[in-house]
């Protein structure tokens, strides 16, 4: 009896861990490809977050002097045609009076839209900013980057690096709401230039990533136009202008769709450079705004 007792034990014991074993050998296999997975959407859901400060940053810093990185809009206008009416004139036969809408030639108004492509002007400091909308966009932006922090985080990005933006928006607050351009600007290149660190934990080209640390010099210039600081100016493109010398002469672009891309915003460089003999906001602008459109079609 004890003997059939304990044989009954022992198999509800080996049934029991043959259970457990399967559910064990399951759970490693579901969480060794689900790891794999789970860390290719996190970069990617990172490279998108990074890609809207990118995105955000650029328009609260070109706010500050009504820059436009469109180069064109649509516009549309109403317009008045006037045609023939044979109605109209069956009308005016029989003596009836015409429509409101019929001319005193027997010809009815046509409401008509059109549209067309108008060049976005640049305009500078006569401009005044807007203030209000910077103040707004940026208080959206620091609630949205709360959260990106906590990805930041998860791909290792220097813990100094998170907490630096995090004041550095603070900053930028304070100096939005007193309404200083110059400080203002500082603080959102400063902003801008943690960018390319952050990329690195992305499954961001190097292209790209080689891109979005030019900007970051060209950012950054733009800030020192703003105190009549050109020599600072001058060092920031010089750095953008030999990053992309290198990236015109690298092999692997041979072959790459890029390349035509990476020419061109190497040439706008080059012209952004040129125009710092003039010292004229105004001409600096212009070419600040063709080298950005530019990398931003790579970037």
């Amino acid at each position: 009896m004890e003997n059939g007792f304990i044989k009954i034990i022992t198999k509800a014991i080996i049934i029991v861990s043959i259970i457990v074993g399967i559910f064990l050998i399951f759970s490693i296999y579901t969480n060794s490809f689900g790891t794999g997975k789970n860390a290719e959407d996190q970069t990617e859901k990172i490279h998108q977050e990074i890609q809207y400060l990118d995105t955000k940053l650029l328009s609260l810093i070109n706010y500050l002097n009504n820059i436009d990185l469109q180069n064109y809009k649509v516009t549309l206008t109403k317009v008045q045609t006037e045609s023939d009416s044979p109605s109209n004139s069956q009308k005016n036969e029989e003596g009836s009076s015409s429509s409101e809408d019929s001319g005193e030639n027997g010809t009815d108004k046509e409401e008509t839209t059109i549209s067309k492509m108008e060049e976005n002007t640049i305009v500078q400091d006569q401009g005044e900013t807007d203030w209000k909308t910077i103040e707004g966009e940026l208080e959206i932006l620091s609630n949205t980057w709360n959260s990106i922090v906590l990805d930041l985080y998860k791909i290792n990005v220097n813990s100094e690096s998170i907490i630096s933006f995090s004041n550095n928006i603070n900053e930028a607050i304070i100096a939005v709401k007193n309404q200083d351009k110059n400080m203002s600007a500082m603080y959102l290149s400063k902003l801008y230039s943690f960018l390319p660190e952050f990329s690195l934990g992305t499954k961001q080209d190097e292209i790209k990533r080689e891109t979005l640390l030019a900007k970051s010099y060209i950012v950054n210039a733009y800030a020192y136009v703003q105190t009549d600081n050109w020599d600072r100016v001058s060092e920031e493109i010089e750095k953008a202008r030999v990053l992309f010398a290198s990236l015109v002469n690298d092999a692997r672009l041979v072959e790459n769709n890029k390349r035509y891309n990476v020419n061109k915003s190497y040439i706008v460089i080059e012209e952004l450079k040129n125009s710092l003999s003039k010292k004229e906001k105004g001409v600096f602008y212009v070419k600040y705004k063709n080298a950005l459109e530019e990398l931003n079609i790579i970037s």
